[in-house]
């Protein structure tokens, strides 16, 4: 599949409607180091940025053909993770309060896409 990146970027940054937005900390894909990084939640789109007030996502992850479940590895964490075999697996960590962002993926996954 092939994203507009300049597209997707304005789309994060629009006034549209924002679903969830708040500071989680995510595990890098090839350091494996956690850091913190601001999340917004638009539809099935769950934009990332190094700050609150950056002008471009970092990245996107696009919440189809996947599942939220509660993680085993830490504390307040849970895992965005991918159908099919080789496929990524994103660990998040939410303080408390922000929980419910899993929560609001959760609830779009099964509304959605099931």
């Amino acid at each position: 599949m092939k994203l507009n990146e300049k597209n997707v970027a304005n789309f994060a940054l629009c006034s549209s409607p924002v679903d969830k937005e708040g500071y989680l900390q995510k595990r890098g894909e090839t350091h494996r180091v956690i850091q913190r990084r601001w999340f917004v939640l638009k539809g099935n789109l769950l934009f990332y940025f190094e700050k609150k007030q950056d002008k471009e996502p970092m990245g996107v992850i696009i919440l189809e053909h996947c599942s939220v479940q509660l993680s085993n590895e830490v504390r307040h964490a849970f895992e965005i993770v991918f159908d099919g075999p080789g496929c990524r697996a994103y660990l998040l960590i939410a303080d408390i309060s922000y929980l419910s962002l899993m929560t609001n993926i959760t609830t779009f996954l099964k509304i959605y896409l099931l």
